[in-house]
């Protein structure tokens, strides 16, 4: 029996938990995200080679209560231009847009899945937000 300050060792046949890096990226990834996001845009009437940053804020703020707590928690942080922020866990760079495009400052990403990674690089530059945001 484990005691609260030794858990009890998980037994070999357990499956794996996310813990690991390795299967947290495995768990998201898709060869093909790219594709869907252009498809799903397509399909939303979004198919312009340059797209507003609020274009996409209904679809890439994957957090509880979306673009809205994500503009609460900018506006409490209220960055300035000069202000470099990190985005650990980024997904596809909604926050990351809605930083840049709206205090200005430079966002940097940071993510397990690289297919994620550079769908928010795809959708950065699609919205004129590569300079200010990177992954």
């Amino acid at each position: 029996m484990a005691s609260p300050m030794r858990p009890a060792k998980r037994p070999s046949s357990a499956k794996p938990t996310m813990s690991d890096p390795a299967d947290v990226a495995r768990q998201y990834a898709t060869a093909s995200l790219l594709e869907r996001i252009d498809a799903a845009l397509a399909h939303a009437g979004l198919t312009a080679a340059r797209l507003d940053w609020r274009d996409l804020a209904p679809l890439d703020h994957f957090h509880s209560r979306g673009v809205a707590a994500t503009a609460e928690l900018a506006a409490a942080l209220a960055p300035e231009p000069e202000t470099h922020v990190i985005d650990v866990g980024c997904g596809v760079g909604g926050p990351a847009r809605l930083l840049a495009a709206t205090y200005g400052c430079r966002v940097t990403g940071i993510d397990l899945t690289p297919t994620v990674v550079e769908a928010a690089a795809h959708l950065s530059a699609r919205t004129g937000l590569s300079g200010r945001t990177r992954p």
